[in-house]
């Protein structure tokens, strides 16, 4: 089994199974800095109606449309344009309360996990 590199400050080094994060002691000017240890938790699968598989193929397409923009002049304008293409169809297809979730949740994770977890919230 592969085995993380313990990190400055931590007391063990990270698990892979369960996904953990150590306890870990960063220091700083101001003084040091204790981070508690963190398991991750495995994202729920969306329920499998008509409306979730709709919102997450949207969220695919909203995940793919990133690969237009390597195309050298055009490609960013796009990969926008698709973007915001799928963002109005998912503002459509979403309650309020989710589309807010999802966007709230697609700031910090890509978008179709973002969709997992705003489809999955309610749970």
């Amino acid at each position: 089994m592969v085995k993380l590199p313990k990190l400055p400050g931590q007391k063990e080094a990270p698990k892979l199974w369960p996904p953990t994060f150590p306890e870990t002691k960063i220091p700083t000017p101001f003084g040091s800095v204790s981070l508690p240890e963190h398991k991750l938790g495995l994202p729920k699968p969306p329920p499998l109606d008509e409306k979730s598989r709709g919102a997450m193929l949207h969220a695919v397409a909203i995940d793919a449309s990133m690969v237009p923009a390597m195309i050298p002049v055009v490609g960013d304008v796009l990969s926008d344009v698709i973007e915001d293409l799928h963002f109005a169809e998912l503002r459509k297809k979403l309650s309020p309360g989710e589309y807010d979730e999802f966007i709230k949740q697609d700031k910090i994770a890509p978008a179709v996990i973002a969709m997992m977890r705003a489809l999955t919230k309610g749970d």
